[in-house]
Parts: C-alpha cells; sequence; structure tokens
C-alpha cells in the first residue's frame, strides 16, 4: 500500500475511532460528549487552513420547511424536519468523499450511481428505523416522523444488506487481485457502521447524532498536513 493510501486510511479510521467514542460518551455523559464535540470544533478551526463556509441559501430551504411543519404539525415533526434534513446532508458528504478518495485512487469506475447505491440505503434504513420507531428526545427536545409500517425498514433493511454484502464481495475480489484501493473502501466501511450503529441499530438518537457529528469534525480536522491525496486542506463545510 502506498504511503499516500495508508495515509488515508489511518485518518479514516481515527475518524471512526472518534464517532464511536463520542457515541458511547453521549450514552454515559452528554456533557463530556458535548465537550468532545467543542473540543474537535476548536481543533477544526485551529489546524484549517480556510475558513469554514456558511451558505446562508442552504439553510434557507430546510428551515422554512421545519417552520411551516411546526404551525401547521408541531414542533416535534419540525424537528423532525431538521433531522431528516442532516441525515441526508451527512450521507450525501460521505458519498462525495468516497467518489473523491475513488477518484484520486485511480478508480473513476466505482464512483457511478449504482457502484454508490448501497452507500445511500444504509441511511435510509436508519432513517426507517427511526421514523418506525417515533417518537423520541433528542437533545431534550421532542423529535416526531411520519410513522411508517413494519414492512418499510424491513425492506430497506434487506435492500441495505443485499447492498453491503455486494459491496464486500466486489472489494475482496479486488483485493484476491491485488486491485483494491484502500481509501475508498475504509471510508465505505466506516461510512456503513457509523450510519446502521447511530440510527440503524436503534440506540439513543442523540448519541446517534452525537457520534455522526463527530464523525465530521475528525474528518475536517486535518490530522496530516498537507491531505495526502488531493494535497489540499479537507474542506470545513458541513452543509
Amino acid at each position: 500500500m502506498a504511503r499516500a493510501q495508508r495515509i488515508v486510511v489511518g485518518k479514516t479510521a481515527i475518524a471512526g475511532v472518534i464517532a464511536a467514542v463520542a457515541g458511547g460518551l453521549a450514552l454515559l455523559t452528554p456533557i463530556a460528549a458535548l465537550l468532545l464535540l467543542a473540543a474537535l470544533a476548536a481543533f477544526v478551526l485551529m489546524r484549517s487552513e480556510r475558513a469554514p463556509k456558511l451558505d446562508p441559501r442552504e439553510l434557507a430551504g430546510p428551515i422554512f420547511a421545519a417552520l411551516i411543519a411546526g404551525a401547521l404539525v408541531g414542533l416535534p415533526v419540525a424537528i423532525g424536519v431538521l433531522f431528516t434534513w442532516r441525515l441526508w446532508v451527512e450521507a450525501r458528504w460521505s458519498v462525495s468523499e468516497t467518489k473523491r478518495l475513488a477518484i484520486a485512487a485511480g478508480r473513476p469506475g466505482e464512483t457511478r450511481f449504482f457502484a454508490l447505491a448501497h452507500a445511500w440505503l444504509t441511511p435510509l434504513f436508519g432513517l426507517s428505523i427511526v421514523a418506525y420507531t417515533a417518537p423520541h428526545m433528542v437533545v431534550g427536545l421532542p423529535l416526531d416522523l411520519p410513522h411508517v409500517p413494519t414492512w418499510v425498514p424491513m425492506t430497506l433493511g434487506a435492500l441495505a444488506a443485499l447492498g453491503v454484502f455486494d459491496w464486500a464481495v466486489r472489494q475482496a475480489a479486488d483485493w484476491r487481485l491485488g486491485e483494491l484501493a484502500p481509501a475508498p473502501a475504509a471510508h465505505m466501511l466506516v461510512h456503513h457502521v457509523v450510519f446502521l450503529l447511530a440510527y440503524g441499530a436503534n440506540l439513543d438518537i442523540s448519541a446517534g447524532l452525537v457520534a455522526v457529528a463527530a464523525w465530521r469534525l475528525a474528518h475536517a480536522a486535518p490530522l496530516f498536513k498537507p491531505d495526502a491525496l488531493s494535497g489540499r486542506e479537507t474542506a470545513s463545510h458541513f452543509l
């Protein structure tokens, strides 16, 4: 494995461990988890060469939708709208990061929609579990989503399992042939683990949010300078 690939795989593993620690702390002592998130955010600001981006236009739509839902249905549904938006944002970022790593590794074929369909199935399964078990309390706020019947999470869970299994088989075949791209493979492995444990395992939703936020912050904080594959700092763009 090339040095650049080893650095990125190490960075991915560290981010996954930080997410697990943050989620575990959120289950045991939420104050410690919040302090960890604050420390990670401060680390991002100190290490990033560019200021974090904040585009108000990307906030307008979700906030407007949450305000309408809150006015018509109530605060729990408004929080559910914001939760769904954040889950989609995190999944979109992770898929984009996988594409970036695949292109940098010379594997453009792994950026096609069908090659990455499994990456969307895991967050969708997590969202269906949250909707099926709603309502919830998230950081002291009520969260509610439209109830879905049992067959929805069962179907999405089966599709996600098949998608992840197919992806794992393809990665194993590439490894046997000596053609495995370790950086995108490692990131996608952590992606599946994070989303399954955060939302699909029916654990505390607040702990899941903390774990995913810590995962994003750990990626945004450049642990190695410069970025091994792109020669740039990882953008601290959370929208």
